[in-house]
């Protein structure tokens, strides 16, 4: 009965339409009872996201109002998605300053921390007032990421680990060229050297990078863990989900929403802990201290220079990804070009100007363009590798289509490959290809064949649109 009373009374008071904030109850509660409470506000997955910042910064300032004790975490990917914060003259300088303005006290390294390499990691870190954590990355200088910390609150010690996602080639996700000065091992395999903090710390939590799924395998191998602060999947875990004695919480993608995290510390153990996520994009007021910094980020004219047109509404980065492959189809003169999902990072293109803001949102990546020759054979094996590992769409295509094979619980057993002359392709026939570097790298092209580099995916992109201003994709559909 108390923990439903105290769950009524945390998550009870609605102060607008769209978001509820948590009653100063809890506070009341542990003085009467001798408790302590803990507040946790997490966000991860902001990728970049400074235009949420506004409206993050005064949900916040709410929150702290009724609790100024609040720790604020991010569980990593704070950059790659958003052009201005990806795009400006110091990359990554905008989300880092603006997470330093409102005041975080950890994060964790994501995958995409290291689109900018090691050196670039460092000047983040640098910028940072705020430390990282993270104890399965191995760095070969003094770059200051931690394996944890432990951070002394009401008299009470709170130990934070932190960890990434390692993928099958050992690395996390992110372009294998970046993996130069820095090594990782699998998160599980690292933190039973850090177990002993259990018996140091009143609590102790781990902020993951590694996905949903691996956080639940995660609690019931290490239920020393009062908490896991997630992400990766992108997951938007609405309320308290505890696996044994571990709650994992994970707030989505982009900064719209953040997840309160509650826990009730009396006589030497948590008798109680709940979450709950909120909207940011939501939020009906903003913080203009805030706004005039994400004004300032977006104001440079590299962003707004429109650059070409499209000729009617393309509603989905499936679309998009055509239109990447078609243009890099173009530029090396292949037989066919391949586009992986993951690479579109915009979900549509509305009807009329393009602006460079748009291409470098779109391909926030600027990978290199590598040409192959190699068999239909390969071809499919690259395909048929790709969409089992990812569990997405398969890549997105030029010079051909894709026939899919699909059962009656809609899952894909077989696919094939259509010519645009209508014959299936020949697993023995040689064809010239034309990839971004990541997939040559991840796939082994680059290992099993000597490819021809060409521009960078956004320089081509440019290129094209010099060329063909209008384009219109609102009817390609590749994939049947």
């Amino acid at each position: 009965m108390l923990v439903t009373t105290r769950r009524n009374k945390i998550f009870a008071l609605i102060i607008t339409v769209a978001v509820a904030l948590l009653l100063a109850v809890g506070n009341a509660n542990a003085q009467q009872n001798d408790e302590k409470v803990l507040y946790v506000v997490s966000v991860n997955d902001m990728h970049g996201n400074i235009d949420n910042f506004p409206q993050f910064a005064a949900l916040l300032d709410t929150l702290r109002k009724q609790y100024p004790d609040i720790l604020l975490i991010s569980a990593g990917d704070n950059r790659t998605g958003h052009p201005v914060n990806d795009r400006y003259p110091k990359p990554s300088y905008p989300i880092t300053k603006l997470m330093n303005e409102v005041h975080f006290d950890l994060s964790t390294l994501g995958n995409h921390e290291f689109d900018i390499g090691v050196d670039g990691l460092r000047n983040v870190v640098e910028w940072s007032d705020f430390d990282y954590v993270c104890a399965n990355a191995f760095f070969d200088d003094s770059i200051n990421v931690k394996p944890y910390k432990i951070i002394e609150f009401k008299g009470l010690k709170i130990g934070f680990i932190g960890g990434i996602q390692v993928g099958a080639n050992g690395i996390p996700d992110f372009h294998p060229k970046h993996a130069k000065d820095v090594s990782f091992k699998p998160i599980e395999d690292v933190l039973p050297e850090y177990m002993f903090l259990r018996k140091e710390c009143d609590m102790l939590f781990l902020i993951s990078h590694c996905g949903l799924e691996a956080d639940i395998e995660i609690a019931k191998k290490f239920p020393q863990f009062d908490a896991i602060f997630g992400g990766h999947s992108h997951k938007k875990i609405e309320r308290t989900k505890i696996i044994g004695n571990t709650m994992i919480t994970q707030s989505g993608k982009n900064l719209n929403y953040l997840t309160v995290s509650v826990f009730y510390f009396t006589n030497g153990k948590i008798d109680y802990k709940a979450q709950q996520v909120f909207s940011i994009k939501d939020f009906p007021k903003k913080d203009e201290k805030i706004q005039k910094l994400v004004d300032e980020f977006g104001s440079l004219d590299i962003f707004s220079k429109v650059v070409g047109y499209s000729d009617a509404d393309t509603t989905n980065k499936e679309q998009l990804g055509y239109f990447m492959a078609d243009v890099i189809r173009e530029h090396t003169k292949s037989d066919m070009a391949f586009q992986n999902p993951g690479g579109v990072r915009l979900k549509s293109l509305p009807k009329g100007q393009i602006t460079a803001k748009d291409i470098y949102q779109m391909d926030p990546f600027d990978n290199i363009i590598m040409k192959y020759k190699v068999s239909g054979q390969e071809i499919m094996d690259m395909l048929n590798k790709a969409y089992s590992e990812t569990g997405d769409f398969p890549m997105l295509c030029s010079g051909c289509c894709l026939k899919l094979n699909v059962n009656e619980y809609e899952e894909v057993e077989s696919m094939e490959i259509i010519l645009e002359n209508g014959k299936p392709l020949n697993p023995n026939a040689k064809y010239d290809i034309a990839i971004n570097s990541y997939i040559a790298s991840v796939y082994g092209f680059s290992k099993n064949h000597k490819g021809k580099e060409f521009s960078r995916s956004n320089d081509i992109i440019f290129d094209y649109l010099q060329k063909h201003r209008h384009i219109n994709y609102s009817r390609i559909y590749r994939i049947k």
